[in-house]
């Protein structure tokens, strides 16, 4: 018999479900361990970026400095691709704690790394356990909760990702401050361990079918290598050799995605990257304007205590400014829709197109508080377009794949993520940062890395006049009038 409340030890009677039902009873078990774990991942990327200028100091590899974040951004993809096969294989609890044990083994080998090569590949391993931990709790919500509490649910996700910027910069930055960086993989480590007992101690677990060739092995692998070679640009001096690099990783790219669109489950919309369409358009901001943040997010830290004297833990919530501000600014758009909606996602990308400029120009001779405006413009500009753009791409998709189009917005962020931090790596490494910098060669290198991302910037913003357009138009001709490749 069906009634508000499944869970016996839920105390509330209301057939809308309550704060109260998710946070006692069986329920406060279940919303503790989703929390934790998402909270884990955030603390994981603010952490390491906190550390990286230690890290680098200590055991050298500068030219692979970037990859430490899109490796880790690879791993991410491919956990969170393979979770939802993972789960059916194998059942709820085995998946969610598998995933947990994975990223035990990576932040552990991470600590023991005596070289940047095997940190880089043990951060790929943390990105394939955070992916799949991150996209698991988000599938265990349906499973787990009624519908009614689904929602409250979610808000308590997203909020842990507020307790993790403000509290991630100032874990690493703290045992940056020390000297001691092992220690903050090792930390996260045993908060991972007790998340993924409690995790096989709490969620129930389900029969799964045995079988994990539901997994999309062939166009992950493609993803994973199309990222490597560009990555590996950071490796040659040659220009010309670059440029083959480059075009053999924008083509390995371009067939994973073909692949995708052709595939019986894929994990893209058909029309992802038409940039005709109002999805496609959606889908090309994000990744535009997510190369600009991952731009930022990769180098902030460095050229702060390098080049401005910032401690590793002031450099650390310095570069946190834009993540405060996107959480502030997305609580003032919740609700627009219709024109409102529109006008937010031009303001927020011109915002980010100023933040940026600001950003390149004051990147080398500062002062800071002019640094950190340029941040507070880009979060907040971040926070104006990115949820607006994400419901264009949902209403751009036809019926039948609106559920996939959703999902598809963070695989699309963490692709992006990949391509940023390569790409940001090749911009520094042919500017001449393949060494513990000294501050002459980063300045240079910051110079070129922040005044190319304007064009990542002014791109996105290029794109979204022709999706304004297009959604005003589909507005007056109403839903009736729209076929499905005007839609994207």
């Amino acid at each position: 018999m069906a009634g508000p409340n499944p869970d016996p030890d839920s105390p509330s009677g209301s057939p809308a479900g309550s704060w109260a039902d998710i946070l006692s009873g069986r329920l406060a078990a279940y919303t503790l361990v989703l929390t934790l774990g998402t909270i884990l991942f955030g603390l994981n990327l603010f952490v390491v970026s906190a550390i990286m200028p230690s890290i680098v100091a200590d055991i050298g590899g500068m030219q692979y400095y970037s990859w430490s974040f899109s490796l880790f951004s690879v791993g991410s993809v491919i956990g969170a691709a393979s979770a939802g096969p993972v789960r059916e294989a194998l059942g709820d609890r085995t998946s969610y704690a598998g995933a947990g044990l994975i990223m035990v083994i990576g932040l552990a080998g991470a600590a023991i790394a005596d070289n940047m090569l095997l940190l880089v590949f043990w951060r790929f391993v943390q990105g394939i356990g955070g992916g799949a931990i991150a996209a698991q709790s988000y599938g265990l919500v349906g499973s787990m909760y009624p519908e009614q509490l689904r929602g409250r649910v979610l808000s308590l996700i997203s909020t842990a990702w507020g307790v993790a910027t403000l509290f991630g910069p100032g874990f690493g930055g703290f045992f940056a401050e020390i000297g001691y960086w092992p220690g903050a993989f090792w930390s996260l480590g045993v908060l991972s361990l007790a998340i993924t007992i409690a995790a096989w101690a709490v969620i129930r677990p389900t029969e799964g079918h045995g079988k994990l060739s539901a997994i999309p092995y062939q166009r992950l692998v493609l993803l994973a290598v199309s990222v490597l070679v560009l990555s590996l640009t950071t490796e040659v001096d040659a220009n010309w050799l670059r440029g083959i690099l480059i075009a053999l990783s924008a083509l390995t790219a371009i067939f994973a995605f073909r692949l995708d669109s052709r595939a019986e489950k894929n994990m893209f919309p058909r029309r992802a990257m038409n940039i005709a369409g109002q999805m496609g358009m959606a889908y090309w901001i994000l990744f535009l304007a997510t190369l600009v943040i991952v731009f930022l997010g990769v180098y902030t830290t460095l050229y702060l205590q390098v080049l401005h004297g910032s401690t590793p833990l002031a450099a650390a919530y310095l570069s946190a400014i834009m993540s405060f501000a996107w959480t502030g600014s997305a609580l003032v758009v919740a609700s627009w829709r219709g024109t409102r909606e529109l006008a937010a996602i031009i303001f927020g990308l011109v915002l980010l197109v100023i933040g940026t400029v600001g950003v390149a120009l004051f990147v080398t001779s500062g002062p800071v508080l002019y640094l950190s405006i340029s941040f507070f413009l880009i979060g907040f500009g971040t926070g104006f377009y990115n949820n607006p753009v994400i419901q264009r791409a949902i209403a751009g998709a036809g019926e039948h794949e609106r559920h996939i189009a959703g999902a598809a917005v963070q695989t699309i962020r963490t692709v992006s993520l990949s391509f940023g931090a390569a790409m940001a790596g090749l911009i520094a490494a042919m500017a001449g940062l393949k060494t513990v910098p000294e501050p002459g060669v980063l300045a240079h290198a910051m110079n070129w890395v922040y005044s190319i991302n304007i064009i990542f910037a002014v791109l996105a913003l290029m794109v979204a006049v022709p999706l304004m357009i297009s959604a005003r138009r589909s507005a007056v001709a109403g839903p009736a009038d729209q076929s499905p490749e005007a839609a994207g």
